[in-house]
């Protein structure tokens, strides 16, 4: 168990290193970078909420990150469908450079994770990861249908 715990640590702090460059380049902090890659990487997640619920960022930093995108010209905030209360992000073709470069970072990520693994073992890794997360996501999901029974708000 240790060495798992020791292996999510280290594995958040390769990430930060090898993503380090690209936000050096281009001004940007990491969380901006995050917010960036994630509204690249899922764009039927385009929320400041979607960022803070699956990335596990703060709202706060999430909110200042966004704010400072929006100002920058990288990211655009629009309300759509009448909903004053949800502001549906997209990237600016700007930023775009900043997100191939953040992608490329991120599968450099990957490739020192899965450095010699086959292709199937790199594939079965993938699996097993979509597994470990929709574990989570369910464990999540039910402590919060629990604490809101139990009097706990959500955001």
């Amino acid at each position: 168990m240790n060495r798992l715990l020791e292996n999510i640590f280290m594995s958040r702090e390769l990430y930060q290193t090898i993503l380090n460059p690209v936000c050096v380049k281009y001004g940007i902090t990491h969380t901006e970078a995050t917010v960036l890659l994630f509204l690249a990487n899922n764009p039927h997640c385009d929320t400041a909420r979607d960022i803070v619920e699956r990335r596990r960022i703060t709202k706060s930093a999430v909110s200042a990150a966004t704010r400072d995108l929006q100002e920058r010209g990288l990211i655009k905030g629009k309300y759509t469908n009448g909903n004053h209360r949800s502001i549906h992000l997209t990237i600016c073709d700007s930023a775009k450079e900043i997100v191939e470069e953040g992608n490329k970072a991120q599968n450099d990520f990957f490739s020192v994770l899965t450095e010699g693994f086959t292709e199937n073992e790199k594939t079965e890794f993938r699996r097993y990861f979509e597994r470990v997360t929709e574990n989570i996501s369910e464990y999540n999901r039910s402590c919060s249908a629990s604490q809101k029974r139990a009097g706990w708000q959500s955001y």
